[in-house]
């Protein structure tokens, strides 16, 4: 399908979102706040450090990896509050426009994550919800059909979990309780008190997930910073390196991250080929199909075909068992971006 751009306003408006969101993220700190900058491995990181209280000095908190956009809000947190009415007006002109936004439940969940500090703390939406992002990302309209979901992806990087020395200050399912009382956990295999997934009456899901670098294993495994026990996943590494953010439109708006599209496009293109032919796993595959197809028409209608490129190549240098899925799962896109795909392997082999 010809993939169609969104109104260069529209595009302006969402960009103007995230730097709203971006402010308020600097500036929800009490007077006297001091920000400071560290580096770690060679990468520089800021903190914060709110000033002393009644009930003694608050421990520094972790705010993200250092940006130029963070810098700016970090400076503008000095001098300004970003008002929630303004983002309230640009998200509405926005949902007004087409862009995708969740259902309520969706949104309060992603809000109480916000609130909670799950995306300070480098957790990542995925999944669909994170692919209805990519329609602001991208400036391009996406399809119903591609965006529909019951559940919310939560997902964090197992190292970065264990390295941050920081983390939520309630545990991850009384951050859902605050939501709905109702959600409770789904005790494992592993044993009654490993959650890697909470539900609520209805079927309506938060799974947990994390990277499995070693030996493939089910076990789940516990996320210090999240507090949550999360599923490890082969090939989640690739999809959660250099993560983006991104504006979901919930009431005020949330900024979260997501992955890259590019990364999004080929790790579905990977992970389609691992599911079976039948039943509800045969239904996440033809999405996944159709979420792939999207993004890499998309990559290429706004020349950001070398970002695919890249993906393509470093998901390619794991080895033969990683060609032989990209291949297999873009022979299963519709013409046109099977035959980018393909054309983009084939120039690059």
């Amino acid at each position: 399908m010809a993939i169609q751009e969104l109104p260069l306003v529209i595009q302006t408006s969402y960009a103007e979102l995230i730097d709203q969101l971006r402010l308020a993220a600097a500036s929800d700190f009490p007077e006297g706040s001091t920000f400071r900058k560290r580096s770690i491995s060679g990468k520089d990181y800021w903190y914060v450090q709110e000033p002393t209280t009644p009930q003694g000095r608050p421990p520094e908190r972790y705010l993200g990896a250092d940006t130029p956009e963070r810098q700016t809000a970090i400076k503008s947190a000095m001098n300004a509050k970003a008002h929630a009415d303004t983002r309230k007006a640009i998200r509405r002109s926005l949902s007004g426009a087409g862009l995708p936004e969740p259902d309520g439940l969706t949104g309060a969940v992603i809000e109480a994550f916000a609130e909670a500090g799950v995306f300070r703390l480098r957790g990542v939406i995925v999944g669909t919800i994170a692919f209805q992002t990519y329609s602001g990302l991208l400036g391009v309209k996406l399809p119903n059909a591609a965006i529909r979901t019951g559940d919310v992806d939560l997902a964090q990087d197992y190292g970065v979990s264990v390295a941050l020395n920081d983390a939520l200050g309630v545990s991850l399912i009384d951050v859902l309780k605050s939501v709905d009382p109702d959600f409770a956990p789904i005790p494992s295999l592993a044993g009654p008190n490993i959650a890697t997934t909470y539900a609520r009456p209805g079927g309506y899901r938060v799974d947990v997930l994390t990277t499995n670098r070693g030996a493939d294993r089910d076990a789940p495994v516990n996320l210090p910073s999240l507090r949550s026990d999360a599923l490890p996943l082969r090939s989640l590494d690739f999809l959660l390196r250099d993560t983006v953010e991104a504006a979901i439109l919930t009431r005020f708006g949330a900024l979260v991250n997501v992955p890259s599209p590019e990364r999004y496009a080929v790790h579905k293109l990977i992970v389609l080929t691992t599911r079976k032919d039948t039943g509800e796993s045969a239904v996440k595959s033809d999405k996944d199909i159709i979420q792939a197809g999207l993004l890499v028409e998309a990559l290429v209608a706004k020349r950001r075909q070398d970002d695919l490129i890249a993906a393509l190549n470093e998901a390619a240098a794991r080895g033969p068992a990683w060609q032989e899925r990209l291949s297999q799962g873009a022979a299963r896109l519709g013409n046109e971006s099977r035959e980018i795909i393909q054309t983009l392997l084939e120039a690059n082999n």
